[in-house]
C-alpha cells in the first residue's frame, strides 16, 4: 500500500499559463505567466491523479502502480503555487502572511475535521496498540511532520501501513514543508535580481541526485523526506516559470499531451509496490504531468477529455476525496479479513465519493471563500486546531490507547503483541559483533561462553528458552542476531537497503567464532520459509536472496541461493570444529496472531487462525529437504519446534489463555520458553558443569 497526495492545493482557482511573458514588468528574476482564467483540464489532472492512488488502495485491478498519484500532485501544487507567487511578485502584492493564511484555509478545515472523526471512528474499532499509535501520529499529522513520524515507525508498503488510518497524511506534509520553504526561495530570486529558473534548476537537481543516492540505500528515507521529493514539486514549478518553450501547433500539443498520458498509464500499470521509488522511476509520473500541463494551453483532446464534466467534478472534491478514503479503507481492513471483492470494493469507492462530496460542499468550500475568515482568525482557527490536535493525541498515547474501553482480557490479549523478548539495541548487528558486545544468554555464572545463538530476529525471539534451559545446565553462550538477516554465508536479501549488508554481519559471526574456542556449539535460526520460498503468508514485500544487488530477484532462484547459503554456512562450521544445530522454522501465520485474537474477542468472531500441521510441512517442504541433507552430510542437530506447537495436527496459537506470538511469526516470550524442553535436550551434550540438581527440568505440556 501506499500514501496518498493532497489532491488539489491550488490557490483558489487553477492558474492558466499563457505562452506570451511580455506583458510582464522587466523583472529577470521571476519570469510567470499572467493569465488567471481557470484552467478546467487542471481540475480533470487531479482526478487522473487522485482515481488510481484510490483504485490502488481498495486493491482494484489492474492499478498496481496507482500510488503514483501522489507524484502527480506534487507537479500540480509546485506548478500551482510557483504561478501564484511569481505573478503576485510581478506585480507587487506577494505577502506571505497573505499566502500562508490562504493555505490555512485551504487545507486546516478538512484535514482536522478528518482527523476529529477518525479519533471518534477509531474509539470504536481500534485495539488499545492501535489507538495509542493513532494518537502518536495526529500529533505528527497536525504538526505537519507525519512524513517524518512514518519514516521511522513504518514503510509505506509494509502490513503495518495497512492499519495506520492517518498514513496517507505523509504527504500533506511534505506538501507543507514545501510550503514553508519555497516562497522564501522565489523571494531570494526575486531580491537576487537573478535567473529564477537556474535556480530552481539547481536545486531540482540536487534534491533528484539525492533521491537517486537514497532510493537504493535508504528507500524509506527516500520515499518520505521532503528534500528527496523537492524536485517533483519544482518541475512543476519550473514549468510554471517557462522551462518548456510554447507549443506552436495543435500537433504538438496532442503529441505532448499524449506522452503523458502514456507516461503516467505506464507508471500506474507498470509499477508495483516491488517497483525502486521514487528516485529515476518517479520521472514516469512527473514528466507525464508536466507534459499534459503543458499541452493544455494549446487544446489538445487529453485536455479537452479532462475539461469534462465528471473528471472536473472529481477534480474538484480531490483533496476531500484523499483525506477521506484512506481512513474508510484501513477501518474497512481492521473489521474484515482484507479479501475483498469486487462489491466491497465499489462500496469504499462509493462510500469515500460521497463523503468527499459532503466535506467538499460544506468544510473546505464555507471555510476557503468566507468573508469573515480573515488572515487574523485563520491563523487564530490554525493555533485552535492544533493545540486540540496534539491535546487529543497526546491523550491517547499516554493513557495507551484508553485500555479501559475494552474489557480486560481483550487488553491483556492485545498487550501480546509487544511480549516478544527484549534485546538490546547495542547487542544486535555487525557492529556488536566487531565490537565484541553481544549479549549473554543462558547462565550468567561468569564462565566463557560454550554455545552460540546465530540467527535474524527468530533468534532474538527464542532466547527466553535459550536463557532457561542455558541456566539450567549452568552454560553461558551469546546471541548475535540481526534482523532480516538469515544465517546464509555470502547471500545477502535484496529486498533489503544495501546498507543492511548481511553478507558483512556473517562474515563478522564466523571472524569472532574463529576467535573463540570455548564456544563448541553454534545454534543457527531463521525464518527458513521465507528464504526458501521467497512469499510471505501474512503478505508484504517478497524476499530476494542474492550475493550482489546485481543478481536478479526470482523466487526460483531463492530456494537454490538457500540450499547453497545453508551448505556454505554448515560446512565453514563443521569444518572449524563446531556442533551445529539447525532450529527448524516456527509456524507462521497469515494475521498477527494476539491482534486476531483480541479482535476476535472484541467483535466476538472467530480468530480465523487456522494452521494445519499438512500446510505447515507443505510450505517447509524446501527446508526440511535441506535439514535432511545438511543431516546426512554433516550430522548436524535438528531442533523441530512443530513436533511441539502442532502436535495436535493444528498448530497452536495460545495456552492457557496466553497467546504464544508476539506477531504472525516470531514467538512471545510465553511460546519461547514453551520450547525450552527441546533447547535444554539439544544442549546437554555441551561441554559444561552438571546439570544443578534440583533445578528446572524441562516438561511436555499436554495443553495445546
Amino acid at each position: 500500500m501506499l500514501a496518498c497526495q493532497d489532491p488539489g492545493k491550488e490557490e483558489g482557482k487553477s492558474i492558466a499559463t499563457s505562452a506570451s511573458r511580455s506583458a510582464l514588468p522587466a523583472l529577470p528574476a521571476i519570469e510567470a505567466n499572467p493569465s488567471a482564467a481557470y484552467r478546467r483540464d487542471i481540475d480533470g489532472l487531479r482526478a487522473l491523479a487522485v482515481l488510481p492512488v484510490l483504485f490502488y488502495h481498495v486493491r482494484l485491478w489492474p492499478f498496481s502502480g496507482g500510488f503514483v498519484g501522489v507524484d502527480i500532485f506534487f507537479v500540480i501544487s509546485g506548478y500551482l503555487i510557483a504561478s501564484i507567487i511569481a505573478r503576485e511578485l510581478a506585480e507587487g502584492r506577494f505577502s506571505l502572511t497573505a499566502f500562508y493564511a490562504r493555505r490555512v484555509r485551504r487545507i486546516f478545515p478538512a484535514l482536522f475535521a478528518t482527523i476529529a472523526v477518525t479519533i471518534v471512528a477509531g474509539s470504536q474499532i481500534l485495539l488499545p496498540l492501535d489507538y495509542r499509535a493513532l494518537g502518536m501520529s495526529a500529533t505528527a499529522t497536525v504538526l505537519f511532520a507525519s512524513n517524518l513520524y512514518f519514516a521511522r515507525h513504518s514503510g509505506y508498503f509494509g502490513s503495518a501501513a495497512e492499519e495506520a488510518p492517518l498514513l496517507h497524511t505523509w504527504s500533506l506534509a511534505v506538501e507543507e514543508q514545501f510550503y514553508i520553504l519555497f516562497p522564501l526561495l522565489m523571494l531570494c530570486a526575486f531580491w537576487a535580481g537573478g535567473r529564477s529558473r537556474l535556480l530552481l534548476g539547481a536545486m531540482a537537481l540536487l534534491s533528484f541526485g539525492v533521491a537517486l543516492l537514497l532510493v537504493d540505500r535508504a528507500p524509506v528515507l527516500a520515499f518520505y523526506l521532503p528534500f528527496p521529493r523537492a524536485w517533483e514539486f519544482l518541475a512543476g514549478a519550473l514549468l510554471a516559470t517557462g522551462l518548456l518553450p510554447p507549443l506552436r501547433s495543435g500537433w504538438a500539443a496532442q503529441l505532448c499531451a499524449l506522452a503523458g498520458v502514456v507516461s503516467i498509464g505506464w507508471a500506474v500499470f507498470g509499477f508495483s509496490s516491488a517497483t525502486a521509488f521514487p528516485g529515476l522511476n518517479a520521472l514516469f509520473p512527473v514528466l507525464g504531468a508536466m507534459l499534459i500541463l503543458h499541452a493544455g494551453q494549446g487544446g489538445s483532446a487529453v485536455g479537452r477529455m479532462l475539461s469534462g464534466a465528471l473528471p472536473v467534478a472529481i477534480g474538484r472534491i480531490s483533496y476531500s476525496l484523499y483525506l477521506w478514503h484512506w481512513p474508510i479503507v484501513v477501518f474497512w481492513t481492521y473489521r474484515t479479513d482484507g479479501d475483498w471483492r469486487l462489491r466491497e470494493q465499489a462500496l469504499i469507492l462509493l462510500l469515500s465519493l460521497l463523503v468527499a462530496a459532503l466535506s467538499w460542499r460544506f468544510i473546505e468550500e464555507p471555510f476557503r471563500w468566507a468573508r469573515r475568515f480573515t488572515t487574523g482568525r485563520a491563523f487564530a482557527f490554525a493555533g485552535a486546531m492544533v493545540a486540540a490536535g496534539c491535546g487529543a493525541g497526546g491523550l491517547l498515547y499516554l493513557s495507551g490507547g484508553l485500555p479501559a474501553r475494552v474489557t480486560p482480557s481483550v487488553a491483556a490479549l492485545d498487550a501480546a503483541s509487544r511480549s516478544m523478548a527484549y534485546l538490546p539495541q547495542r547487542c544486535s548487528g555487525t557492529a556488536a559483533v566487531r565490537h565484541r558486545t553481544l549479549c549473554a544468554v543462558g547462565a550468567h555464572n561468569g564462565t566463557a561462553p560454550s554455545f552460540l545463538l546465530w540467527g535474524d530476529s527468530h533468534a532474538h525471539a527464542l532466547k527466553p528458552a535459550f536463557d532457561q534451559a542455558g541456566d539450567a545446565l549452568g552454560l553461558s553462550g551469546r546471541i548475535a542476531s540481526y534482523p532480516a538477516c538469515p544465517t546464509l554465508l555470502g547471500l545477502d536479501r535484496l529486498d533489503q537497503p544495501p546498507s543492511h549488508d548481511c553478507s558483512a554481519f556473517n562474515a563478522q559471526v564466523l571472524a569472532m567464532l574463529r576467535e573463540s574456542p570455548t564456544i563448541h556449539t553454534v545454534f543457527l535460526v531463521s525464518r527458513w520459509g521465507l528464504c526458501a520460498n521467497g512469499r510471505r503468508p501474512e503478505g508484504g514485500t517478497p524476499c530476494y536472496l542474492g550475493r550482489d544487488e546485481n543478481d536478479d530477484k526470482s523466487f526460483s532462484q531463492d530456494t537454490l541461493l538457500f540450499r547453497s547459503g545453508l551448505k556454505e554456512t554448515v560446512r565453514t562450521l563443521t569444518g572449524m570444529g563446531k556442533r551445529v544445530i539447525l532450529v527448524a522454522p516456527i509456524p507462521e501465520f497469515r494475521r498477527n496472531v494476539p491482534e486476531s485474537l483480541a479482535r476476535a474477542e472484541l467483535y466476538s468472531e472467530p480468530a480465523q487462525l487456522e494452521l494445519s500441521r499438512a500446510d505447515y510441512l507443505r510450505r517447509q517442504r524446501q527446508v526440511f529437504g535441506a535439514f535432511d541433507e545438511m543431516q546426512r552430510r554433516f550430522a548436524v542437530g535438528i531442533i523441530y519446534p512443530h513436533h511441539l506447537l502442532c502436535r495436535s495436527g493444528h498448530c497452536a496459537t495460545m495456552m492457557h489463555g496466553v497467546p504464544l506470538y508476539s506477531d504472525d511469526d516470531h514467538l512471545s516470550r510465553q511460546g519461547s520458553l514453551l520450547l525450552s524442553g527441546m533447547v535444554y535436550e539439544a544442549m546437554r551434550p555441551i561441554r559444561g558443569p552438571a546439570d544443578r540438581k534440583g533445578k528446572w527440568r524441562p516438561r511436555q505440556d499436554s495443553n495445546l
